[in-house]
């Protein structure tokens, strides 16, 4: 299994379906929740923007130019925007969590990863989501959740952000999961730290 942090990269597994092996000192899950402070932070503008182009529409004021029905959308937009923030910072269960079993993740709805279908594993800044986490995948060894995942998949992801698709090149073209994970209730910077901690424990050897 690859590793991949940054711009730093080792070759891809030297073969697929080898049995994994978990050390005894294996550390405990990661597990990953959504911040409710990022997440109301960026909610914040969104509410305000919604509230402002939605008094405007009805007072007749031209705030943003485009006349009412313009306004009605940006409201619309803002107040939905702002719904999906705040439903995603008030979730209760975790967003992502890796263990000896492999990587559940709930967003995207994913469910769960194993070690055996992991090709390569990564962190990288991201066009629009800061930062991800990069999780090249081989299809053959998904489940059926995680497979009907990737059938929806349309590669845009990578086709608008450079560093997805200098990963996805590095892993020979399997495709990957990019799980944001700068709304996590730890920085980008710890999460880095566990995940390369875990690697040491589940790899394709």
């Amino acid at each position: 299994m690859q590793q991949h942090q940054g711009d730093k990269s080792q070759g891809p597994a030297e073969s697929k379906g080898r049995a994994r092996r978990r050390n005894k000192a294996n550390p405990e899950p990661i597990i990953a929740y959504n911040s409710r402070v990022k997440l109301g932070i960026l909610a914040t503008p969104c509410v305000i923007a919604s509230i402002a182009t939605l008094y405007a529409a009805a007072n007749g004021i031209d705030l943003i130019g485009g006349g009412t029905g313009i306004h009605l959308a940006a409201a619309f937009v803002g107040g939905l925007t702002a719904f999906v923030l705040l439903q995603m910072a008030f979730e209760r269960k975790p967003v992502l969590q890796i263990d000896e079993d492999g990587i559940r993740c709930r967003r995207p709805d994913v469910g769960v990863i194993p070690w055996n279908a992991v090709v390569g594993i990564g962190t990288s800044k991201a066009t629009l989501l800061r930062k991800v986490l990069m999780v090249a995948v081989d299809e053959t060894e998904l489940d059926d959740q995680a497979a009907r995942h990737m059938k929806r998949r349309v590669g845009l992801f990578a086709a608008f952000s450079p560093q997805v698709a200098k990963f996805e090149g590095k892993m020979m073209g399997y495709p990957s999961i990019n799980v944001p994970i700068s709304y996590f209730n730890m920085s980008a910077a710890e999460f880095e730290k566990q995940l390369a901690d875990k690697i040491k424990f589940h790899g394709r050897k």
